[in-house]
């Protein structure tokens, strides 16, 4: 699983507890960079995460939470938090990207490229078949989406490597330095990508600015922000309210 904004994840994640069990590795580090960025000691961020443990301490047996304690302190003291994180994407990538055949390999191809800038353009990464899928929007089975991976490695944009036994992909697009798309919202980050695809099917949000496929001709938000639109204006409606109902009280 990626997490774009981890301080948005540990927010959550302090308001509403593990959501899963699989990935309570991965939380409890992101908790410990979380607590770490605030400015508490690294024996404080030790106590906050032992208290936090012990609350959902039925996922554990007793005798590893100090093991899982200790993992996640060497591994989440190391490094920052990761959040207002910017991508660039330039006009070369998407021309590129443009050549391949269909427009799921393309989808796929923008996707990669967005995660290997967001992990820091390393010489490989991986990704999960999932998450690859699920940000996308390209869900196949798993003989087709190793046929469009295959697909795009036949443009030498990507390839396949082996190191120590795992299997990564490695990005060789050719880079300039004329960025078309400055990406900091993740939600449906392939909208970046199709509103160049099909401009005249995308709008730009009111509030954010981020791409959007709307589906109406009077939607102005997307969808985060039109819930955010909807609670501000009925906190205006209730205080509206209140302020009428104390005046007409004053002036009986």
């Amino acid at each position: 699983m990626i997490i774009f904004d981890e301080k948005k994840y540990a927010e959550n994640l302090i308001k509403n507890g593990y959501k899963n069990e699989k990935y309570i590795v991965m939380d409890n580090i992101i908790l410990v960079k979380y607590w770490k960025s605030i400015g508490l000691s690294e024996n404080e961020v030790k106590n906050k995460l032992r208290i936090f443990m012990v609350k959902f301490q039925e996922l554990f047996n007793d005798n590893i939470i100090k093991y899982k304690l200790n993992s996640a302190m060497k591994v989440g003291m190391k490094y920052d938090l990761l959040t207002d994180v910017c991508v660039g994407i330039t006009s070369k990538e998407i021309e590129q990207i443009q050549i391949l055949e269909t427009i799921e390999l393309q989808r796929m191809m923008f996707i990669l490229l967005v995660v290997w800038r967001f992990k820091g353009s390393p010489k490989r990464f991986r990704i999960s078949n999932t998450d690859l899928m699920n940000l996308s929007g390209v869900k196949v089975n798993g003989n087709t989406f190793w046929d469009n991976v295959h697909g795009i490695t036949k443009s030498c944009l990507l390839s396949m490597v082996e190191y120590r036994n795992k299997s990564y992909y490695q990005i060789n697009i050719e880079e300039n330095w004329d960025i078309v798309l400055y990406i900091d919202k993740f939600d449906n980050v392939i909208d970046y990508y199709m509103s160049i695809i099909e401009p005249d099917k995308y709008i730009f949000c009111n509030k954010c600015g981020v791409p959007f496929l709307p589906t109406n001709n009077f939607q102005k938000y997307c969808r985060n922000c039109a819930k955010e639109v909807e609670r501000e204006n009925h906190n205006n409606r209730q205080k509206s309210y209140i302020t009428r109902k104390n005046d007409e009280g004053e002036n009986h």
